[in-house]
């Protein structure tokens, strides 16, 4: 089956995130996979380039395209831009977003800079969706963050234990949302090693959303 333009440019901006989406509602799914795929590329704009001044450049593309809803720069862009004039989504909250990934371009490390880009990510997703804004929800994208750029590190702290306390509010989370429940079970796939096995995770996934855990 052909995947749609949405799909296609998440599966290869990252696999495992891309499998979450497909659990979302599907109301929401097209809308949550390009504001994810947005968000992967803005992460990769902050992360990638070794010259500050470029990886600000990039990001400042991204806000001067969305601020003046320019079309035809990119597919991506002309699909965000879609859902604004659609009044799907506000611009003021993606330039909110976009501005939060500009502030992570200024830092020598931008690793907790990122945590808080996910984190206003994941709770403009629960005002789209109609989910509970938690700090809860909000720490689970702070967290799946690494996922999107460095999940070996995000592992190294599962094994020195630094995540107890906050996976212990993760686990308060209460939601019938697939893509949220999914997204947790990325963080234990990373806690026993599991993530990387491309494989094996759509099956896992899917029992994990199929037993209500």
């Amino acid at each position: 089956m052909k995947l749609l333009h949405e799909q296609s440019e998440l599966r290869d901006l990252n696999y495992p995130l891309y499998l979450c989406t497909s659990f979302a509602p599907l109301n929401n799914q097209s809308l949550l996979q390009d504001l994810i795929s947005l968000s992967c590329q803005l992460t990769i704009a902050v992360t990638q380039p070794s010259e500050q001044m470029l990886r600000a450049i990039r990001i400042q593309w991204w806000i001067d395209c969305l601020t003046e809803l320019k079309l035809q720069n990119s597919p991506l862009s002309d699909r965000i831009i879609s859902y604004i004039n659609a009044d799907r989504i506000e611009k003021e909250k993606v330039l909110f977003i976009l501005e939060a990934f500009q502030n992570a371009t200024f830092e020598d490390s931008a690793e907790e800079k990122l945590r808080m880009c996910w984190r206003a990510v994941f709770e403009y997703y629960c005002i789209l969706s109609g989910n509970e804004i938690t700090e809860a929800t909000g720490l689970l994208g702070s967290l799946v963050s690494y996922i999107t750029y460095n999940p070996s590190e995000l592992q190294k702290m599962f094994q020195n234990s630094e995540l107890k306390n906050e996976m212990k509010v993760i686990d308060s989370i209460k939601t019938a949302d697939g893509f949220i429940k999914s997204c947790v079970c990325l963080l234990y796939l990373s806690k026993s090693n599991k993530l990387d096995n491309f494989t094996l995770l759509p099956i896992r996934l899917f029992l994990h959303i199929l037993k209500g855990k």
